[in-house]
């Protein structure tokens, strides 16, 4: 489904893996496997879990409009106590309260009423936020699902009152595209778009007749469910993945399912790989799809916004979907599909345009668009003895041992080459979206694109906020600031971190959810009063 972009969409794609099954097929494989390779891999399960209530969705490049105010805010109540858990949207927050009720503030109609629910709020026992537009969920202890204010926030005629829901056991909201799962593992699903109840019936988006789903996983324009004996039900726009006749008879023993912005890919419990949407639309696609089944046992799948790539169980890397290469593109590179030994490669990373893979050697190497970071040629021979990496949207940050942390963005489009830095002494890396800063063991704090904040002392935590960064200092209080705008101190008195649980943010407001269940409120330009 296309849909105009919204700047609240940096949401990091969850990553699978196959847990003991892979490491069946690991020790199956032939010698070559190195004992160090075996263990890494493991790790790189064992890291790259996530919970089972994880969704599948995906990191997208945001085009940042300007966000029409169609309603006045809702300021967060003056006494917020007795919180479990906080929660934000793009324009509005929610706070669930361990008695079962919820309390919500900001734009009204972007979830910021809930007055504009269907049935008073009660008994509720877990909220889903549509973080990148606008609305909430609530699901309560006896299963009723009863959403309010979802739709785009750029068409305020999407955001109509949706039908409450029974016998729900779980709901998966992302890309404008919303699922709720049935207690009998039947499906009811809808888009931004649909604001009637017929719509949830025989819209485009609507599910068809099933049950024993198990999870259900959406991209910009399609549905794939999986459920209970493996198999796998699409629906939507077929060219998005929403047809998957073609590839029918090999979606059976499933386990994991991907998603990019228009394409699947199955996993199934013997590591084999199934990829269905716009991945096949052209030749080369297709032809890179059809040696799926050619390959060794995957063991992890990383998608950018087109194209997948797959870490293999014997060490190599598999890439596809990306489509016909330009000059402005790196090749994948072929070491990487039969490695040496010190090639090995023991994890992988995509942004929204290019792919790191980083070897058994500890070495980084990375390919795609040069627009998104794949362009190292200036970095030399820095992408070494690399401990973690850090996608972004548009490049990659590598912590090496040494505790330098080598960043670099794709090319301008005024000039050809990337742009890097190199920053010393990092104890703490932060990415959102197209920013990143970096957390210093002496306490200070670099933005990946201003450069040091210089009046920032004493940090201890950093955390990316709205369209900037709120830093937590050694007795508790803040500092914040937004992009180049310099940073603004707040003394504990006006907030105090110190036994800070969660923090939440939208575009311009921070919430920070307390050990004692109060909430804390403050926004990116470091004011706490006439906050939301």
């Amino acid at each position: 489904m296309e849909k105009k972009q919204v700047p609240w969409v940096g949401v990091a794609l969850a990553i699978f893996a196959l847990g003991h099954v892979v490491n069946l097929i690991i020790d199956k494989q032939d010698s070559e496997i190195s004992p160090e390779l075996k263990q890494q891999i493991s790790d790189t399960i064992q890291a790259h879990r996530t919970p089972a209530s994880a969704n599948n969705v995906l990191i997208h490049e945001p085009n940042t409009p300007e966000i029409a105010e169609t309603s006045p805010k809702i300021p967060m109540p003056a006494e917020l106590a007795d919180v479990s858990q906080i929660y934000s949207n793009l324009n509005a927050f929610a706070a669930l309260k361990r008695d079962g009720t919820v309390v919500t503030w900001g734009d009204g109609e972007c979830g910021g009423d809930s007055n504009n629910a269907a049935e008073p709020l009660l008994n509720v026992k877990q909220l889903y936020a549509a973080e990148d537009t606008c609305g909430f969920a609530a699901l309560t202890h006896d299963h009723k699902l009863i959403p309010w204010g979802m739709g785009d926030e750029t068409m305020p005629w999407t955001r109509g009152v949706r039908p409450v829901l029974h016998d729900v056991r779980e709901f998966v909201v992302a890309k404008g595209l919303y699922a709720a799962i049935k207690q009998d593992g039947s499906v009811v699903s809808w888009s931004f778009e649909d604001a009637s109840t017929a719509e949830l019936g025989s819209g485009q988006y609507a599910a068809p007749a099933m049950t024993d789903v198990v999870s259900v996983s959406v991209n910009y324009g399609a549905f794939a469910a999986l459920k209970r004996d493996g198999t796998v039900m699409t629906w939507g726009q077929a060219d998005y993945g929403g047809d998957s006749h073609e590839v029918a008879s090999a979606l059976n023993n499933v386990k994991l399912l991907y998603a990019n912005d228009n394409a699947f890919t199955a996993m199934t419990a013997t590591g084999r790989l199934v990829s269905w949407g716009k991945v096949r639309a052209e030749q080369k696609g297709r032809e890179q799809v059809a040696k799926l089944n050619q390959l060794a046992p995957a063991v992890k799948v990383v998608a950018s916004k087109n194209g997948f790539a797959a870490l293999l169980a014997d060490g190599s890397v598999y890439a596809w979907g990306e489509g016909e290469l330009t000059e402005y593109d790196v090749p994948f590179p072929a070491r990487l599909s039969r490695p040496s030994r010190a090639n090995k490669v023991i994890d992988i990373f995509a942004n929204n345009d290019a792919f790191a893979a980083l070897t058994i050697s500890r070495q980084l190497i990375v390919w795609g668009s040069k627009y998104h970071g794949a362009d190292t040629t200036v970095l030399k021979d820095k992408l070494q003895s690399v401990l973690k990496v850090y996608p972004f949207d548009e490049g990659f940050v590598a912590l090496r041992r040494d505790n330098t942390a080598i960043a670099w963005e794709g090319w301008e489009l005024a000039e050809n080459q990337p742009r890097y830095q190199e920053i010393t002494q990092v104890s703490k890396v932060v990415t959102y979206e197209r920013e990143f800063a970096f957390l210093k063991q002496d306490g200070t704090v670099v933005d990946g694109h201003s450069g040091p904040k210089t009046d920032i002392t004493q940090a201890t935590d950093i955390f990316p906020t709205g369209l900037g960064f709120t830093v937590k200092r050694q007795d508790g209080s803040i500092a914040v600031w937004m992009r180049e705008d310099p940073a603004v101190t707040l003394d504990k008195q006006a907030v105090d971190l110190t036994h800070m649980r969660a923090i939440r943010s939208n575009l311009s407001d921070v919430i920070a959810l307390m050990d004692d269940g109060t909430v804390q409120a403050w926004d990116v330009t470091g004011r706490t009063s006439n906050v939301l």
